[in-house]
């Protein structure tokens, strides 16, 4: 059965709501990610991985949008103003819920800080006002038991456009990136592992895996449940991972990086 919302008729989306109010919301921006990976990664990503969690849990997956806060300095990059792109999201979530929609969930393949803050604090409001429930979060927070806490362009990302977008990946591209070290790859607008040493398609695959079950595991709990509570949870528990992580990797990108701040990104 189609499950992309603007391939649906009215009469099929009022099927939908009525066996399963689930909408999945994809989040993403246009970005510089390399010179190996396509500028929509963050999106496309992101609207691939909810494809697959609705097809487990049921539902609706509304198109990719890439209207998001923040990014790089690398050329190609998008920043909208993040007003403009919490208006954007709290609009999506009163429209489906007129709909009749009930269950939000909201999966960033874009994530900034500000933004996982701001979409989770959006969601927290609109679950506070509403007879429905949203949560948002980036697909790490689905996984990060596999020791997965977000990158750019390095080692995980491309392990997961390796398995849902091959085609996708410009292979010379990649190798070249084999002989830099991290602070080097920084400056190429990757940030994390050597994608070309360390990422596989066999990784992605494990990585999308997980998060598909986790995310539709969770969709189909608050379904039927009909918890607000376990929305909150989810988001405190999962900036309480985001940011003890991540204040490692900042410490650590310190050490690597302090002796290169005066460089400038070359060979865009």
């Amino acid at each position: 059965m189609e499950n992309r919302f603007e391939y649906m008729r009215p009469g099929e989306l009022k099927e939908c709501v009525g066996q399963n109010p689930i909408a999945w919301i994809p989040y993403g921006t246009l970005e510089w990610h390399g010179r190996h990976l396509p500028t929509g990664l963050d999106a496309l990503k992101a609207h691939k991985i909810c494809l697959k969690a609705s097809e487990k849990a049921g539902g609706v997956v509304l198109p990719p949008n890439f209207n998001s806060m923040k990014g790089t300095f690398f050329p190609w990059t998008f920043r909208y103003p993040a007003s403009l792109t919490i208006r954007n999201l709290y609009t999506t979530l009163e429209f489906l819920h007129r709909y009749g929609f009930r269950v939000m969930i909201i999966l960033t393949g874009h994530y900034p800080a500000e933004q996982i803050i701001l979409f989770e604090a959006c969601a927290q409001l609109f679950t506070a006002v509403h007879d429905s429930i949203a949560i948002a979060g980036p697909e790490f927070f689905f996984a990060s038991e596999i020791g997965y806490f977000g990158d750019h362009a390095a080692k995980w990302e491309t392990s997961i456009m390796m398995h849902l977008f091959p085609e996708l990946i410009d292979g010379e591209e990649l190798s070249k990136l084999g002989r830099f070290t991290e602070s080097g790859l920084f400056f190429k607008g990757v940030f994390g592992e050597n994608p070309a040493t360390e990422a596989s398609p066999e990784l992605g695959k494990k990585a999308v895996d997980l998060i598909v079950d986790n995310m539709a595991e969770l969709a189909g709990r608050l379904s039927i449940e009909k918890n607000k509570k376990a929305a909150l949870d989810f988001h405190i528990d999962c900036l309480r991972g985001y940011f003890g992580n991540n204040t490692e990797t900042a410490k650590r990108y310190l050490r690597i990086f302090s002796p290169n701040l005066s460089r400038n990104p070359t060979h865009l």
